[in-house]
């Protein structure tokens, strides 16, 4: 039975009012609500999450993230805690809904990643976040070393208690701007963040060499125009690549796709 058709059980909660789809990391649940009437029942939905789905211990409502650090705004609508443990592809990920965004989109490419790393890579991760993308190579493959730079405080920790709590060696977290940071010359470089990721490229290709593979996202409505963007960029750096190949991520509004191009120095 669906989600919604469970709440609707609960008296007073019509089905037309309650989310089609929610987000769920450890025992926090996050929702979107779309309408003028679902909102002013908010409370009441969650309360009602609450009762019907035990596990769950707090509900939020999602209304979105703000600024270059890409900070969710939400609001608490059941429960005390924002802080829990996800588990996702055999990895720990503590996390605070309240301060760091987690997108569920990204699963089946943080899953690719983990099958096209090869024994005894170095790679850069950019933008490592929480270790979206660090923690799960790093756990499920042989890379020889990965670069996990974060330029937020606050993330840049949780960074560092993931790495602890998977119990992994192979990572080196850097706080810092990586435009601004020493790096050494990657096998891979992960480039997941978006928008105006081309910005960030001219320092990618810096740390690139002959066979370097960069993972570079970006949001638009089709690849072609981006395609432009980044060839302009990469010969203007002086470093040949060919796209390697490219593909959609995610929708991530009615006129926005999230993509990730797979771009080789040559």
């Amino acid at each position: 039975m669906k989600f919604r058709d469970i709440l609707a059980r609960e008296p007073k909660l019509s089905s037309e009012i309650l989310p089609a789809s929610y987000q769920i990391l450890g025992n926090i649940l996050l929702l979107k609500l779309l309408n003028k009437k679902a909102l002013q029942q908010k409370k009441k939905i969650g309360s009602a999450i609450l009762k019907v789905f035990p596990y769950i211990k707090t509900v939020c409502l999602q209304k979105g993230v703000s600024g270059e650090l890409r900070k969710p705004k939400i609001e608490l609508i059941a429960g005390k805690e924002t802080e829990a443990i996800h588990h996702e592809l055999g990895c720990s990920f503590k996390i605070d809904v309240s301060k760091i965004m987690w997108s569920k989109g990204n699963h089946e490419e943080r899953k690719r990643m983990i099958s096209l790393v090869k024994n005894q890579e170095t790679i850069v991760d950019m933008f490592a976040g929480i270790g979206y993308w660090t923690i799960p190579i790093a756990k499920h493959t042989k890379v020889k070393q990965i670069f996990a730079v974060e330029k937020n405080p606050v993330s840049f920790r949780y960074l560092q208690e993931n790495i602890r709590l998977n119990r992994i060696s192979n990572i080196t977290p850097i706080l810092g701007d990586c435009r601004k940071v020493k790096l050494p010359a990657a096998d891979r470089v992960i480039m997941g963040y978006f928008p105006d990721t081309l910005k960030f490229l001219p320092y990618a290709l810096k740390i690139s060499k002959k066979g370097t593979v960069l993972h570079f996202h970006e949001l638009g409505r089709n690849h072609e125009p981006i395609i432009k963007k980044i060839e302009k960029v990469a010969k203007s750096s002086k470093v040949k690549i060919k796209i390697a190949g490219w593909r959609v991520v995610k929708e991530f509004s009615p006129s926005k796709r999230h993509f990730v191009f797979d771009l080789q120095a040559v």
